[in-house]
């Protein structure tokens, strides 16, 4: 059954279309299209919707499956089923406790990933919050990024403070930022023994370039680790240490060369 009145609720709980146009709630229980741009107060897909023009709404909540095969800008964003957008993504606070892919690039103010999130674009927000997975193909760009679990990127990871914790089966080439901080979870842990064995007893965090002003790191594999207060700890394999002011190195650490950058 299908209800379309413009600016008031558009719903489908069985099959159905909804036309372009504005309205206050759309809500799908069912399969529907959403044929053309909406602007709405609030989205929500507890069963199946593909939606073919951009999406404009406060609120964007997907329980269900939904599919957005052009832009989505929301206000808040909560995935908690499967959601993939072929656009960009903007707006304000994204949570994603299910599975969300986007081909383009996510613009928003927060997110918060306790699922898995993977795009092909870059992700840029104040604050970036991952204990799930987190693939940006090109990158990442935020204040804080907080991170533990998975992550993949083969751009920058650009934040004024970075802070990981990885199973060692994680990989960004270059991280930049003010305080960098990267340790592997508790040896401990039953969900580290189980990724260690997963991903082949890797124990390293790969990265090519660490830069900041204070760096703090163990169980890394680095080609370059530039800082002005550099502590290399345990396991970590580095080509190259430069800094200015101070560095420690772990005996259990192994470094090939140390150098200090004369200010």
């Amino acid at each position: 059954m299908v209800n379309v009145q413009a600016r008031q609720d558009a719903i489908i709980s069985g099959s159905g279309t909804i036309p372009a146009g504005k309205y206050d709630d759309v809500r799908i229980s069912g399969s529907g299209r959403i044929l053309g741009d909406i602007i709405c107060r609030e989205v929500k897909v507890s069963g199946s919707a593909k939606f073919t023009g951009n999406v404009e709404t406060e609120y964007f909540n997907c329980s269900g499956s939904g599919k957005c095969l052009s832009e989505i800008d929301t206000q808040k964003m909560s995935v908690s089923g499967s959601l993939y957008v072929d656009g960009k993504v903007t707006g304000g606070d994204v949570n994603i406790s299910g599975s969300f892919k986007t081909k383009n690039d996510l613009i928003v103010k927060s997110i918060n990933i306790s699922g898995s999130m993977k795009t092909t674009g870059s992700v840029k927000a104040e604050v970036i919050s991952v204990r799930g997975s987190l693939s940006a193909e090109k990158g990442s760009e935020c204040e804080v990024f907080n991170a533990k679990g998975h992550l993949s990127m083969n751009g920058l990871l650009n934040a004024e403070n970075v802070k990981i914790t990885h199973s060692g089966f994680s990989y960004i080439p270059e991280i930049g930022g003010e305080t960098i901080e990267i340790s592997r979870f508790d040896e401990s842990n039953i969900f580290s023994k189980l990724f260690t064995k997963i991903f082949n007893g890797r124990t390293n965090f790969k990265t090519d370039v660490i830069e900041a002003s204070a760096i703090k790191i163990d169980y890394t594999t680095a080609s370059i680790v530039r800082g002005d207060a550099v502590t290399i700890g345990q396991k970590c394999k580095i080509d190259l240490v430069e800094y200015t002011e101070d560095v420690q190195i772990h005996p259990s650490a192994k470094v090939k060369e140390v150098k200090k950058i004369e200010q």
